[in-house]
Parts: C-alpha cells; structure tokens; sequence
C-alpha cells in the first residue's frame, strides 16, 4: 500500500492542489496551514496592524478548538470525529489555493548551465572535526509587543529557554541565545540566573522601525532602548551605534521595500537566511517572506565594494507550530568553531560563523593558508600571500543523526519529502571568490557520514591580488528540479 502511495504521489500528474492533499496526513495539514497563515500574513503584523485579523482567523482557531496539541512534547492529539473530518477539508481547500505549480526554480537552471568548476576538490572522510558551538539567533517569545492579540500561539523566555537547553542536550554541545524580542531586552534578565550549563544568554533586542536591527549584546540601561520604532534606515544603523552591541541588519529583503547594502553603512553583520520558509518544501505554496536569496545576493555584492559584514541566519522564531515547533525554533541555526561561549560577540564581529538550514546539515568550518604558513586562517580572518593557498572545508555531522522531534514532527518531515520526491538528491560542495563566481565544487552522497564520520573539502587555489574565498552547501533534487541551500560560511579574506 505504501509502494502505491508513493508512487501515485511521485508519477501523478495530476495537481498537489487536487490529488496529492487527499493522501496528506493531517499533521501535515495542520503545520502546513498554521505556517502558511502566519508566514505569508503575519511577518509583518508588527508593522501593518493586521494582528487583529489574524488573531480573529476562523480557520486558525478552529484547528485549535477542534485538535489537542501538547506543547510539552510537541504531539497532535487527533480524534476520529465529524468535526475533525470537516476540519480536515477546510485545511485541503485553504492549502489548494495557497498552491503553486509548475514553479521554476532559477538556482537550478542555473546548476544546470553552469559547467565545470575551475579547480578540483578532493574529498576525504575522517573522524575529526573542529570544536564549536551554536549561536541561536533572533528568537521572539511573548514579551514582543507585535502580535499582541495571537500571545496564545507564543512562549514565554522561560519555557523558550528550556526548550532550547532540550535541543541542545540532545545534540551534546553549547549554545549562545540572542532573545530579540520587539522593543524590550526583559528576555535576558528572565533567564540570565537560570543555570542551564550549556546555555549563554546574550542581551538583546530588535530594534527600530521599518527597518529591523538586531542587537546582540547590548549594554544594560541602554538610554535608546525604547525608542527603535522612531528609526528607520541608515538612521536605525546611526541611532543604534551607541547600544554597544553587536549590530545586524534583519530580514533586509523581506517582503515589503528592500534595504539595500548601500544604506548598511556600519553595521557589523546582515541576517541572509531567514527562518526556514524558503526551502523546496514551501515552493508549492504563496509565501512570500524574507526573500532570502535576494538577502544572500546583497551581502555577496556588498563584498565587492569591500565591506566586510558577517552573515548569519535568524530563526526569527515568533509562533509554535505544532510538529514544526523544535525546528522552526533553532533553524537557521549558526555555528561557531571556537572554545570560549563567552566570546560569542567577538567572533561574530571577526566572522568566524557559518549557519545552517536544517538539522540535517553538517555544521561547517572554512579554513586556509598560504603555502609555507604553520597556521590555518578560520572564517573572518584575512591573510597575506600570493601563489599556492591550500583551502579545506569540513562538514561535521555529529549532531545530524540527533532526534529534533517525536512522532508529529517525522510524520510531517516524511511528507514534506514525499512532496519535493525522495530520489535523485544529493549534495554540492561549493566555494566563490570575491566576483561571486564559482571556483570549484564537488558532489557528496550524505549517506557516506554519520556522527563519527565528518568530511573534508580541500583544494589548491592559485592566489593573484586581492580576493577571497567562501564555501556553500546544497542538496540538488534532480526530478524535483529545485536546490536547497542547505549552509554556508563566512569568507575568509585573501590580501585585505
């Protein structure tokens, strides 16, 4: 029965919209509705004041009148009732006029087009990887003034905290957390004497008006805190120099105007990846968010007017959604390969981070140095030298075969795959120079790693002048026809 379901899902060309949501189990629905509605309608509640319209949805208050959710364990309690049957159609009717088909995915035709790298890349499995930790990135709990009217859908820094300290626990390693909650730093001081060891807490807020800051350790007191919403533009970079903190321009390509990199002025760092809507998963539906690749595309051209802002992904973590609820809090999920937590804003400014979009992904390390040089440079940094730079990349996959979630969460995954197909994916390494071009790249089969086995990028690069070097990951779906950034890095700069 199964065989036929997948291929009546896989070779059918009938629409999603009339076939393929029949076969969805309601988990899926009820996720895929719950994001559709929040993502596409209310990002920008905040600004544009449909939080009482949203609020009042009677579609989202009837999945929550009609099916238990268990917020502790993150579990859909369904019944087989009347109400839940005629809940179930409503959800297919909404999600079929949410659907898009036959939508082209330009990063893919671009893979096809592009031909071969320049250089080659070697590959290698080894048992050694770099140690890190994670940095957790724009999180709102309840304490944000936006969404006054939906605080039943969010949670308290408290309960955020723990969720986070149980993700982490399960994957055996640290994390530092930015609670940027709209208009207030409370967050901080809610969880700052919770002692959770592998937990570090960092003062911080988003801040102003139209255009989002995210400030991440900020000073205590700071006079300007409560006044964000009175800036906008090159004038919120300006007005938040004085915070003392570590200053990232959020989401700048969301769905209204975008901010572009001209007007970024000082900032330390630009959010590229926002939240996890922009994956293949989503291409079926009208949501229209973050405009991630078009962020990812500024701070690349921004790079060759010579800035050097650090990127770094943000969950921007508003709402639970149940099944999704574990992942839509921690991904994109940064990683830092250092030792000290407590540096956590001294190696964002230097730019030794790199993020990821899934649990599924390897956190990466981009490392180099010149030939006849003892030490290897890490992402940030800038080296001197010419002629033969030897690159590696690793990709630790110690934490990929972690449990994220329970039996909800894997009956939506499952489906989400089923939606994108199951065959002919793989992964691409692949690194850039200063132009954006790519340089080289190397196709990987994940099922090669596990938890104690990671792998290792390396190339040789013939340096002249100023240049400099990134790495990024993707999972290409041939028979789907999309690409998946599934991470990147940060560069490290050659003759800066």
């Amino acid at each position: 029965m199964k065989k036929l379901l997948i291929a009546a899902l896989l070779f059918s060309n009938l629409s999603i919209a009339d076939e393929r949501l029949k076969d969805a189990p309601m988990e899926w629905l009820i996720s895929a509705t719950i994001q559709s509605k929040l993502n596409h309608e209310g990002h920008d509640l905040h600004d544009h004041g449909h939080s009482d319209d949203l609020a009042n949805d009677e579609l989202l208050r009837e999945i929550f009148e009609t099916v238990t959710y268990d917020t502790d364990n993150d579990e859909l309690i369904l019944s087989s009732s009347l109400k839940t049957l005629d809940l179930r159609m409503k959800l297919e009717s909404f999600l079929s006029t949410q659907a898009k088909n036959n939508r082209v995915d330009e990063k893919y035709t671009q893979w096809l087009d592009e031909g071969k790298a320049q250089y080659d890349v070697t590959l290698y499995r080894t048992n050694f990887a770099p140690e890190g930790f994670y940095y957790l990135n724009h999180i709102h709990t309840n304490l944000s003034k936006d969404n006054s009217e939906l605080k039943w859908l969010k949670y308290s820094p408290q309960k955020t905290y723990s969720l986070i300290n149980n993700l982490i626990k399960r994957r055996y390693t640290k994390a530092a957390v930015a609670f940027n909650d709209h208009d207030t730093d409370r967050a901080y001081d809610m969880v700052k004497d919770i002692n959770y060891p592998s937990l570090y807490p960092l003062r911080s807020i988003e801040w102003g008006g139209s255009t989002h800051m995210g400030l991440v350790g900020i000073k205590e007191n700071w006079d300007n805190l409560d006044n964000g919403r009175n800036y906008s533009g090159e004038e919120s970079i300006r007005q938040s120099r004085s915070s003392d903190g570590f200053r990232i321009v959020n989401h700048p390509n969301r769905k209204n105007k975008p901010f572009p990199y001209a007007s970024w002025l000082d900032a330390n760092g630009v959010e590229v990846w926002n939240s996890i809507v922009e994956n293949s998963p989503f291409l079926i539906f009208k949501i229209e968010r973050s405009y991630n690749r078009d962020a990812f595309q500024q701070w690349v051209d921004s790079m060759k007017t010579g800035k050097t802002y650090t990127a770094v992904g943000g969950s921007d973590f508003h709402f639970m959604i149940p099944c999704l609820r574990d992942r839509t809090l921690m991904y994109p999920a940064n990683y830092i390969p250092a030792e000290n937590i407590e540096q956590t804003e001294e190696y964002l400014q230097q730019g030794r981070v790199s993020f990821v979009t899934r649990p599924t992904a390897p956190k990466l390390t981009l490392q180099a140095k010149f030939e006849g040089q003892n030490d290897w440079a890490n992402m940030g940094d800038k080296v001197q030298g010419n002629k033969k730079l030897t690159v590696q990349l690793f990709g630790d996959f110690s934490d990929t075969n972690k449990r994220i979630g329970g039996f909800c969460y894997n009956t939506v995954r499952n489906f989400y795959r089923l939606l994108t197909f199951w065959k002919k994916r793989f992964w691409e390494i692949r690194f850039y120079n200063l132009e954006g071009d790519l340089i080289a790249k190397r196709s990987l089969n994940p099922k090669w790693y596990r938890y104690n086995r990671h792998f290792r990028a390396t190339f040789d690069l013939d340096v002249q002048g100023t240049d400099l070097i990134r790495a990024e990951l993707w999972e290409v779906n041939k028979r789907a026809r999309n690409v998946d950034l599934l991470g990147a890095t940060n560069p490290i700069y050659i003759n800066w």
